[in-house]
């Protein structure tokens, strides 16, 4: 019996919609050579055509009516600084939270792994704000979003566009009881690079990695910083630009092969709001942009009754505002010259990991000052 067609590896975002889908549980995702997963299909496979037909990747896309576009911010500033941008999820999160409803959205693990958990109340809401560039399991998260809305529950899902855009092809509608948030992603890290990343951080501090801020604000300082937190009290801490996964990101060096010809990479967006960064609004909105201002797009009519129920300033703008300090709605990033060669030397490092990270990874950014680069394009979550 031949395997079923699935998206090509160069296509496939690795979002999971056919392992969760298949009647059969004939599907796994598995990791790759680079850390990614990608499905595999096993000997119970009855070649039913189901995993093909709810594959984003081999469907076209329905042109959407231009979006409604805006900057906001929380109105209560402690909120705003523990996000990543202007806390717009956290007051979209709140709203459906307050209203009985489960949030599921991208968390930090025990293990240091990025996974989506589901979130009942607003005590468990502080592990899904902030920027995540690794690629997130998914698991069973399908799975529960649809048994929670068949247990007539309203539910916020909030992922990459392919995440989404996999729910809705999983759940083959597009319930009245399901919210979604897109995020303007300018691609996803290996989850096996982040792991290597961990170990050597773990080999150094000699303890164990327990938590991490990928972007965290620090007063007064414009750039952000990555931090990590060791058992006993150790701790990481370091601006984006000096380290190793900011470099490494910001270079496109770390990106899933997908990401560099990503069909969401523009203004036709997939889920009901987006949410990215905005900045470069001009001197009357400085102070404002330093504690941190969302990007909201509005695009749906579900979105758009969401929206103004919600507790947020607000200022309209123009998509053209939009694109010009978030390239990911305009074109997909391009892979980096020396991405092939980072993989390859990765793969049989073997007890060299820290000379190949250090060598790839610890190099000037061939794309000029990294801090510029970080505040204008990457990393635009939340």
């Amino acid at each position: 019996m031949s395997a079923p067609v699935l998206a090509e590896r160069s296509r496939c975002t690795g979002c999971g919609a056919c392992a969760a889908g298949c009647p059969k549980n004939a599907i796994t995702m598995v990791a790759d050579r680079e850390g990614f997963f990608y499905p595999v299909v096993g000997d119970s496979c009855v070649q039913c055509g189901h995993c093909s037909h709810i594959c984003p990747a081999m469907k076209q896309r329905e042109v959407r009516p231009e979006s409604a576009v805006f900057a906001v911010w929380h109105l209560d500033d402690a909120i705003r600084q523990r996000s990543g941008a202007g806390g717009a999820f956290t007051a979209i999160a709140e709203y459906v939270l307050e209203g009985g409803g489960i949030v599921f959205g991208a968390a930090v693990d025990e293990h240091m792994t990025v996974r989506h958990v589901a979130v009942r109340n607003r005590e468990e809401l502080s592990a899904l704000r902030g920027p995540k560039p690794i690629q997130s399991a998914l698991g069973d998260t399908y799975r529960a979003v649809r048994r929670a809305l068949a247990g007539n529950q309203t539910v916020l899902f909030t992922g990459t566009p392919c995440q989404v855009d996999g729910l809705y092809r999983f759940l083959g509608e597009h319930p009245t009881k399901l919210l979604t948030c897109d995020l303007v992603c300018s691609g996803v890290v290996s989850p096996g690079v982040w792991d290597k990343l961990v170990q050597t951080m773990t080999y150094i501090k000699r303890r164990r990695a327990v938590s991490v801020q990928f972007a965290h604000k620090q007063a007064g300082m414009k750039e952000r910083r990555f931090r990590v937190f060791f058992e006993g009290g150790g701790t990481y801490d370091a601006p984006i630009s000096k380290s190793q996964l900011g470099r490494g990101y910001v270079s496109r060096l770390l990106l899933r092969p997908a990401c560099h010809t990503c069909p969401y990479a523009n203004t036709n967006r997939v889920g009901d709001i987006t949410l990215g960064t905005f900045h470069n609004l001009g001197a009357a909105f400085a102070a404002e942009e330093e504690k941190g201002i969302s990007l909201l797009l509005v695009n749906s009519v579900k979105g758009a009754h969401l929206f103004d129920a919600l507790s947020l300033h607000r200022e309209k703008r123009t998509m053209e505002e939009a694109k010009a300090c978030n390239e990911a709605l305009c074109v997909p990033p391009s892979a980096a010259p020396e991405r092939s060669d980072f993989f390859a030397a990765l793969e049989e490092a073997g007890s060299d990991l820290r000379a190949v990270l250090e060598r790839y990874l610890n190099a000037p950014n061939p794309l000029g000052t990294m801090a510029a680069k970080w505040k204008e394009k990457l990393w635009k979550k939340r």
